[in-house]
């Protein structure tokens, strides 16, 4: 086996070590000296790592991290601006195009010419009309329409968006639209007080002398003899879309509110002072528009009043006084006047035009 020589300075000795750094074969002699020279190239990088080390040290990377989230939301931010600026530069652009076509076109306008034939207009007179001011002489003195009735029996009419109903002798009768009596319903319950039509029973309510309250419809006539009806006599009566108002019979009348679905039940009761004094009598009530319209009777002052509420306060809106020969007692003012022959007993809309007067003989008609 060959032995290999010293590569250092060209040595003649015979090779002890290899170096793995270098790969190199070293005597004994040049082996310190070749490991010092080794270590004197070391020494700078360990510096330089040192130096690397304590930098590191000093690095905080939360504020680093921080600082780097801050450059991107301002890159970001930046970049939504361009993108805005960018898309502006698009809308002017487009408006610049619109404008110069806009031009173009007025342009080409301007340079048209028309001709145009103008012929003379033509006036039909029978094409306007004028309508005169309704005043109630022209409302009431003449009806249109007259349906003769003998011994009526109730004092009451009501309607609704088909028929008009009326008590005459021992029959309910309904008439519809083209005045003409479509059906006669047998009546053996006395005189009916009140009558108002339900659209959510799709019934007409009357309340009766003796037999509190009735339901009828075309062909049936029923009574309804509930828990909740059977501890008072009622009077005058209105429905809302939801209720059904009653009047009690008495002096210092309440007014009783019961809710009709799904089971007719009472929800709330006025009472006197609120509703009227105790010597006052309320004949009639009718509901309109989330509003009550009152008739009241007072004694023995024979004074008459006439009053607007509201449904949920029962505050007075408005009202007006008269005595029992219709001249104003104190409070509104009457603005027109009218003595109606024969006597007028009860009144009521039929359709949206069509004034229906109870009397002593019939029913008259009479265009709003």
């Amino acid at each position: 086996m060959s032995q290999s020589t010293c590569t250092i300075n060209k040595c003649k000795r015979i090779s002890s070590a290899l170096c793995h750094c270098c790969n190199q074969d070293i005597c004994l002699l040049h082996l310190k000296e070749h490991y010092d020279k080794i270590i004197l190239q070391l020494n700078p990088l360990t510096d330089e790592i040192n130096t690397i080390d304590n930098r590191l040290i000093t690095i905080d990377i939360k504020e680093l991290i921080i600082e780097y989230c801050k450059q991107l939301e301002q890159w970001q931010l930046q970049q939504i601006i361009i993108n805005k600026i960018d898309k502006q530069k698009n809308e002017i652009n487009l408006i610049k195009k619109e404008i110069y076509q806009f031009n173009e076109n007025l342009n080409t306008i301007e340079h048209t010419s028309f001709k145009i034939n103008i012929q003379p207009l033509l006036i039909n007179d029978n094409l306007i009309e004028i309508e005169e001011k309704s005043d109630l002489h022209s409302i009431l003195s003449l009806p249109f329409k007259t349906i003769d009735f003998s011994e009526i029996k109730s004092l009451i009419i009501a309607t609704n968006d088909q028929y008009l109903l009326i008590h005459q002798n021992l029959y309910l009768y309904l008439i519809d639209y083209d005045f003409k009596i479509i059906k006669k319903l047998p009546w053996h319950l006395e005189r009916i007080k009140d009558i108002c039509w339900s659209s959510t029973f799709h019934r007409f309510i009357l309340t009766t002398e003796n037999y509190g309250i009735c339901f009828v419809y075309e062909n049936t006539i029923s009574l309804y003899n509930a828990n909740c009806f059977k501890q008072e006599k009622f009077h005058s009566c209105t429905c809302s879309n939801t209720s059904l108002f009653l009047t009690v019979d008495d002096y210092g009348s309440s007014i009783m509110e019961y809710h009709l679905l799904p089971l007719i039940e009472l929800i709330k009761q006025w009472k006197s002072p609120y509703t009227c004094t105790k010597d006052e009598y309320m004949d009639s009530i009718r509901y309109n528009n989330e509003k009550f319209s009152l008739i009241i009777q007072k004694f023995p002052e024979k004074i008459l009043k006439i009053e607007l509420r509201s449904i949920k306060t029962l505050d007075r809106l408005w009202s007006i006084q008269l005595d029992m020969d219709l001249k104003p007692y104190q409070y509104g003012k009457i603005k027109e006047t009218y003595h109606y022959n024969p006597r007028p007993y009860n009144a009521t809309l039929f359709r949206d035009n069509i004034l229906a007067i109870l009397t002593e003989s019939g029913i008259n008609f009479h265009k709003l």
